[in-house]
């Protein structure tokens, strides 16, 4: 007995085969989903890591900065730490 011409190239009912493909179709869609977030989440994290990078620059560029009024403080001139500091207070008040 010869197999029905529809299914003659595969051993699936036609209404299995076209499960399959409505399946493949829905799990392409779904892998596509997961790739545009996995890209999105990818440049998030590079954007991240730059502004991180830029925050550690800055950090070491404002201790630089402490340092060298510190070390002006203990050759006795003051003045720069108190304008410094009062800078602060004002600005901690607004």
């Amino acid at each position: 007995m010869a197999p029905p011409e529809a299914t003659q190239n595969t051993p699936l009912a036609p209404s299995v085969e076209k499960a399959y493909y409505r399946k493949c179709i829905e799990l392409k869609r779904r892998l596509n989903d997961v790739e545009e977030a996995n890209d999105a989440a990818r440049q998030r994290k590079a954007r991240l890591n730059r502004a991180i990078m830029k925050m550690r620059l800055e950090r070491a560029f404002l201790l630089e900065q402490l340092a060298k009024r510190l070390q002006n403080t203990t050759d006795g001139s003051e003045k720069p730490v108190a304008t410094a500091a009062a800078t602060t207070n004002n600005a901690n008040s607004d």
